[in-house]
């Protein structure tokens, strides 16, 4: 495992690292607007991979159920640590909420992807799509609330949902496959097919860009042990999780892998739009992420 490590490092992080950079890189000297970054990807492309990706999936419906169930169980132990920390620590409501925002929800989209593709292939992506659609899910209901802590109703986060794209292509994906309809020949399938497989590669671009306006502001030995666990504790909690679910092969490396991924990007985006620590929660994106090779490294190695 050892002799692997630099192997796993070159080959599957460092290439991740390139691509975030030159994304990094565009956004300090062209100054992109990153906005319209975004919602290209939250509009279309993702869209289209996970419909694609769906479509064609080995994955069957057991196979699914058991992914969502690891996602949900993994992260309610994360919760539970990342709940008595704060109050041990005695955090107000505010700190709370930012601390719960940067320890749950990861980056299971532009970072999580992108790593399953590199190491394990497309087997393993198509596993972990489906943990990129719970992570969604539960960012835009469980994350709105927290991050609102009585200021969204259950209505607003209903809302969210609705409101986004890959919902309904999750959705057309499950009529698709269950009246047995043959799309994947049809012009219009190709077509979104071509357009999902830009999506991980600007996904990376697109992190880069966001990394570019973020910095470690304050609170160092908060932010370090948020980071601490998003990173090490995360990974600890999944692993005997996916023994007692029976996963195995392609699906455990994609849930151990996603579910070892650093704070979600997304996180910022709900501290600056409801005020909940947004320094803070920026500081711990950044650090979480350029840490991340430091442990992604050997638990690629263990579960290859």
């Amino acid at each position: 495992m050892v002799k692997a490590l630099p192997a796993i490092l070159y080959n599957n992080i460092l290439p991740i690292f390139i691509a975030i950079g030159l994304g990094y890189s565009l956004e300090r000297r062209l100054k992109i607007e990153i906005k319209s970054v975004s919602r290209t990807i939250f509009y279309a492309l993702s869209p289209c991979l996970i419909f694609s990706s769906l479509v064609q999936s080995p994955v069957s419906g057991a196979e699914l159920w058991r992914i969502a169930s690891f996602q949900i169980l993994a992260t309610l132990g994360v919760a539970l640590v990342a709940w008595g920390v704060a109050r041990a620590l005695r955090f107000d409501r505010a700190m709370e909420s930012a601390f719960l925002l940067v320890t749950l929800f990861v980056n299971s989209g532009n970072y999580g992807l992108s790593v399953n593709l590199l190491a394990f292939g497309e087997t393993a992506l198509a596993r972990a799509v489906i943990y990129f659609v719970v992570s969604s899910l539960l960012v835009n209901t469980v994350g709105v609330y927290l991050a609102s802590r009585g200021k969204a109703s259950a209505f607003d986060a209903l809302l969210n949902i609705s409101k986004m794209p890959i919902v309904y292509a999750v959705f057309l994906a499950i009529f698709v496959n269950l009246i047995n309809l043959n799309v994947t020949e049809s012009p219009v399938f190709k077509a979104v097919e071509m357009v999902g497989k830009g999506a991980v590669p600007l996904m990376l671009l697109l992190l880069g860009m966001q990394l570019a306006e973020t910095s470690v502001a304050q609170g160092m030995k908060l932010s370090g042990l948020a980071a601490f666990i998003r990173l090490v504790v995360a990974p600890v909690i999944a692993w005997p999780l996916v023994n007692w679910l029976s996963l195995t092969g392609p699906t455990l490396q994609a849930c151990i892998v996603e579910a070892s991924m650093p704070t979600a990007v997304t996180s910022t985006v709900l501290a600056i739009e409801f005020d909940v620590e947004p320094e803070f929660v920026t500081s711990v994106v950044f650090l979480s992420t350029l840490a991340s090779p430091l442990t992604l490294t050997p638990i690629i190695a263990l579960v290859s």
